[in-house]
């Protein structure tokens, strides 16, 4: 199919309401646009770039995790939670209560894409809609959507906007369509017949789920989390470092814009555009966090060892807080199964060094955070 040409799809009458019929995906692609291929090699390149410096990196998975944590507060910001970074790593009973629904959608995203990356690379196990109902089914265990059938391709209709599909701004095809359009859509993610590139089948991949709007809730953090597992699936990552929803989140309006001008204008070339655009501030954006993730560690434990005392446990408390910039101390002895006083000694050092900073202002039950190593990430 000529993308120049291409056509999104079709309304179909529903009685009161009408839904849309997307285009089928699997097939081949052609295009004749000089920009798009100019973006595509650009962001090809800083992929691969990303890809190559996070393989020189020592420990990044530490710091692969911490990127997790703020990809999913991104990716659930574009849905409307509020919790902040900072809120999102609090013991649950520390955070108000109106903000603690927000938290575990978070919590349960970062567990879905950890769940994801580990059956892509740990169990060798391709992107499919199998898994991607397993990870949607973690994606709204317990939280607000759990009573919409995690884990399960809809049943019945849904809609965007208004209180009912004759209002609606948006229908999505119905569930009669829905075997045809997933089979459709698995079979697109894991062929190799079209020669398509990689980077040009996941925008199109995005789009097509987001259109298609398989779930009755959660669709948009699940059409967010296949980006990176379809990257490590084709192996155009071997490491779990690249998260597009910052740049989403930053530029939420272009993007649903973009997103909405394929089925409205059948710009398809201009949300590839935009995707692509994406991808290089993405990896380029990464490149720089992990340059100065790598820096300030190898700065701050310097400085910390010349504080005194036994440098194993120093390190072992410090590197605690890579994976988890906000803790208690009492949690620093129970994970390091060093003694509470020893530990409560090298935070009165690395507090005194300005490394820590206390964020309750209480002088009980204080919590400590490496603010400057978080900030890296916000």
């Amino acid at each position: 199919m000529n993308m120049n040409t291409f056509h999104s799809g079709n309304y179909i009458s529903q009685g009161d309401y009408t839904s849309f019929s997307p285009t089928l995906i699997n097939h081949s692609w052609r295009w004749n646009d000089a920009e798009l291929n100019i973006l595509l090699e650009q962001a090809s390149s800083e992929l691969g770039s990303l890809n190559a410096f996070s393989d020189l990196i020592p420990n990044i998975d530490i710091y692969i995790r911490m990127h997790i944590k703020t990809e999913a507060n991104k990716s659930n910001k574009i849905e409307g939670t509020k919790t902040s970074i900072e809120e999102d790593l609090l013991p649950a009973e520390d955070i108000a209560p109106e903000k603690r629904d927000d938290q575990q959608e978070v919590r349960n995203y970062i567990e879905a894409l950890n769940y994801g990356i580990k059956r892509i690379l740990g169990d060798d196990f391709p992107l499919c809609n199998r898994l991607i109902c397993e990870i949607h089914k973690l994606l709204l265990s317990g939280v607000r959507g759990k009573y919409k059938t995690p884990g399960e391709i809809r049943k019945s209709q849904n809609w965007i906007g208004g209180s009912k599909p004759s209002d609606a701004v948006y229908v999505p095809p119905s569930i009669i369509e829905l075997p045809d359009l997933m089979s459709d859509f698995e079979k697109f993610i894991n062929t190799d017949d079209w020669n398509v590139p990689n980077l040009i089948k996941i925008a199109i991949l995005h789009y097509q789920f987001e259109t298609i709007h398989p779930f009755l809730d959660g669709n948009g953090r699940i059409g967010r989390l296949i980006i990176p597992l379809y990257l490590l699936d084709k192996n155009m990552l071997s490491k779990p470092c690249f998260y597009i929803s910052d740049f989403f989140e930053k530029h939420r309006t272009e993007y649903y814009d973009a997103l909405n001008r394929v089925r409205l204008n059948n710009d398809l070339i201009g949300w590839i555009k935009f995707f692509l655009k994406a991808v290089i501030e993405t990896a380029k954006s990464a490149k720089v966090k992990f340059k100065n993730v790598t820096d300030y560690v190898k700065d701050t434990e310097e400085r910390a060892l010349k504080l005194g005392g036994r440098p194993e446990n120093i390190l072992r408390v410090l590197r605690l807080f890579y994976d988890n910039p906000l803790l208690s101390s009492s949690v620093i002895a129970k994970e390091t199964g060093i003694s509470k006083g020893t530990v409560d000694n090298i935070i009165k050092k690395l507090y005194g060094d300005n490394i820590l900073v206390e964020v309750t202002g209480y002088s009980r039950n204080r919590l400590f955070a490496l603010m400057d190593y978080l900030k890296i990430f916000i």
